[in-house]
């Protein structure tokens, strides 16, 4: 089997994993027994594998911590799964990607854009709500854009969504629950 038929497995059986216990995983975000450490990774591994909506985690982490500590622990979750995905995207992906890349003129008209502004792509994309992040990954990835301007676009772009939803899901919770 090629590497792109391997990562699809992979991570299919991941995400199916974590569908299986996603209402033993809700329950734990929900009961509040939880330190940092451990909010840090389940905001990774939400991130990386989304069974649940990921502003729902933002909400209970900003419920949780407040709404400035629960939008640095998603930012931090979310930017890291991003920089994991690009990472595996490049490494299992890159033949796939590049060819889907070169059957299309106009794709690639846009990556040969990319490369002289590469930094505002990721940040304009990530700001953009309604665009699929894993898609600005997978894209990144296959248009060769090199880790340092993707890891910052990435970083920066993420900040205030996260803001935003923090606020909004701490205000919320906290008029729900009381």
């Amino acid at each position: 089997m090629k590497k792109f038929g391997w990562a699809l497995v992979i991570y299919g059986l991941v995400v199916w994993v974590v569908w299986l216990f996603k209402n033993d995983l809700l329950a734990f975000m929900q009961s509040g027994s939880f330190s940092i450490g451990t909010m840090l990774l389940l905001a990774l591994t939400l991130a990386l594998f989304p069974v649940l909506p990921y502003k729902l985690f933002i909400a209970l982490a900003a419920y949780a911590y407040g709404a400035p500590g629960g939008a640095l622990i998603s930012w931090f979750g979310a930017t890291v799964a991003a920089v994991l995905m690009y990472v595996y995207a490049r490494l299992f992906l890159g033949e796939a990607a590049s060819g889907w890349l070169a059957r299309s003129p106009r794709l690639q008209a846009f990556a040969g854009k990319l490369d002289r502004r590469p930094f505002w792509f990721v940040f304009v994309a990530r700001l953009v709500p309604f665009l699929p992040q894993p898609l600005v990954n997978l894209y990144a990835a296959a248009a060769g854009i090199r880790p340092l301007p993707y890891i910052a676009g990435t970083a920066l772009g993420k900040l205030p969504m996260m803001a935003l939803y923090a606020f909004a899901g701490e205000k919320l919770l906290g008029f729900l629950l009381g």
